[in-house]
């Protein structure tokens, strides 16, 4: 198991004591609190910096995508958070909630140990680069599919993806707008009653085909006053 950032022995103990195993004793209630602080401080920074064009709204989501028990039940076996529970409590049964209860003990141990930069590396331990994923996805979801690309793009590739109007068509009143988004290679058309749209589809439909597992997104919101889409919706994240 890697090592945590936490020197404490009795602080890390703490952490990973389920309420259960130690009736009489300290257990990660406490610490679970502080934690819970500590990772919404550090993900909200995360997600402020990494997303620059992002709202406050599309901002809280996707902080909430990073911090909630369910995803962090899943990112807690980068930190062997199982096995270490399973140490420290052997023969003590507990429940899959634990897991995330116990990550979280451990930011606020962490914290108490060595202030923010022992806080900021067990985050950086947890939430790898290839996070940036589920992160272009959650923006892709709340309806911002040109800023998820050009996350992406910035991040991975260090490129900006382009735009090209390629088609418009209708009369004034009902105008259709064909364009196309490129990047590393990849081209992908979308449609729409304004150019925005229409670039934000092909935006969408870029990241399918760029993140494979990005196969669920929802489509652009229309714009105040435009007709629907004739373009079948699909999924995303």
């Amino acid at each position: 198991m890697r090592p945590l950032p936490v020197r404490d022995p009795e602080l890390l103990r703490t952490a990973l004591t389920v309420p259960r195993a130690n009736a009489q004793g300290p257990d990660y209630q406490r610490l679970e609190y502080l934690g819970d602080a500590v990772l919404q401080l550090l993900a909200s920074d995360a997600v402020y910096r990494r997303f620059p064009g992002a709202g406050e709204g599309e901002l809280s989501e996707m902080r909430c995508r990073l911090v909630s028990g369910k995803a962090l039940q899943g990112y807690s076996e980068r930190l062997a958070v199982a096995e270490r529970l399973a140490a420290q409590n052997p023969g003590v049964p507990w429940p899959p909630k634990a897991l995330a209860d116990a990550t979280e003990a451990l930011f606020g141990a962490a914290w108490l140990d060595g202030g923010l930069p022992a806080a900021q590396a067990l985050f950086d331990a947890l939430y790898a680069e290839a996070d940036l994923l589920m992160l272009g996805q959650a923006a892709h979801a709340s309806g911002n599919p040109k800023g998820a690309l050009l996350e992406y793009a910035q991040r991975v590739h260090h490129a900006e993806p382009a735009y090209a109007l390629l088609e418009r068509e209708g009369p004034d009143h009902a105008p259709r707008f064909r364009c196309a988004a490129s990047l590393a290679g990849q081209t992908a058309e979308g449609e729409g009653p304004t150019r925005r749209t229409a670039e934000a589809e092909a935006a969408r439909r870029l990241l399918q085909r760029l993140l494979p597992g990005a196969a669920g997104a929802n489509p652009p919101r229309p714009e105040p006053g435009a007709r629907p889409d004739a373009t079948p919706p699909r999924s995303l994240f």
